[in-house]
């Protein structure tokens, strides 16, 4: 039997990336950079998305560039910008089919610094549609903004097959 493989981790509206995508090799793929770079927050959004529950996520900033005591142990709240996140691992399974496995999540106002987290699952997406295609609306060559899940769950309905699915 063949294994699935994850093709794709796509972060929108996280701190330090709007709409990235970094593509995940078969064999290795390797995170490097200075402090600061974002190498915890890319794998706090790929945790996120493989264990959307957050009784099990602990995250903390143990790094020097968020080491100051105003900046320290905000954990997944302190990774997120205002409004509406998302993190989408794009996998193909065992049976060749195209999953997109996602999150959208939400700083919820408050002093306890609590994220709300929405799993869901896309089917049925073209290979050449990328997850940032439907997760943002590009309203000009500069500018963008993040959609809502219900405008998400639209546009991958207008694909043949395209469904949406909460978890």
């Amino acid at each position: 039997m063949e294994r699935g493989k994850y093709q794709s981790l796509t972060m929108v509206n996280w701190n330090g990336f709007f709409a990235r995508t970094f593509d995940i090799d078969n064999l290795v793929t390797t995170l490097s950079g200075g402090n600061g770079a974002g190498k915890s927050t890319t794998m706090a959004a790929f945790i996120t998305t493989l264990i959307p529950d957050q009784s099990l996520l602990h995250f903390r900033n143990t790094t020097e560039a968020g080491s100051s005591n105003a900046s320290r142990d905000k954990g997944l709240h302190g990774k997120l910008k205002p409004g509406a996140c998302y993190a989408a691992l794009d996998v193909v399974n065992s049976k060749k089919q195209r999953i997109v496995f996602a999150v959208k999540l939400q700083q919820v106002a408050g002093r306890d610094k609590k994220v709300d987290i929405k799993p869901f699952i896309i089917q049925g997406l073209p290979s050449d549609v990328k997850p940032t295609e439907l997760l943002v609306e590009t309203l000009s060559d500069n500018q963008a903004r993040v959609r809502q899940i219900n405008e998400v769950k639209e546009i991958a309905s207008e694909y043949e097959g395209g469904t949406l699915q909460s978890i």
